[in-house]
């Protein structure tokens, strides 16, 4: 029968290269990981701020020439689209709503009598 406590004292363990580098791998995964996870709450935290938030409440003019009528408005994307009636054809205006600029203006002729 053998005494398991006979006084030996257990053999240190020796580090080869393999072992060191792993635990180096190891390290710096975990720190990746911990990175990682305080981008992921910042890019929450910005996203529940609002990006647009000073801009409310400012008041945006839009010109349109005489004689021009809003047929339609529809938001998409943040953009105002407004379907308008002039008295040359029919045109579309796309409005960013986060600024107030004219991003886009698409127009049509008036048809041929």
């Amino acid at each position: 029968m053998s005494d398991l406590s006979s006084g030996t004292e257990p053999a240190t363990m020796v580090q080869s290269p393999a072992n060191r580098g792993l635990k180096a791998v190891v390290i710096l995964l975990g720190v990746l990981i911990v990175i990682a996870l305080g981008l992921l709450v910042a890019g929450f935290a910005m996203r529940l701020s609002g990006k647009g938030a000073g801009a409310t409440g400012k008041e945006r003019v839009l010109t349109l020439a005489p004689g021009t009528q809003i047929q339609t408005m529809e938001v998409a994307d943040r953009r105002l689209v407004l379907r308008l009636k002039t008295v040359d054809g029919e045109e579309i205006a796309i409005v960013d709503t986060t600024d107030g600029h004219l991003v886009g203006r698409v127009r049509t002729a008036a048809p041929l009598r």
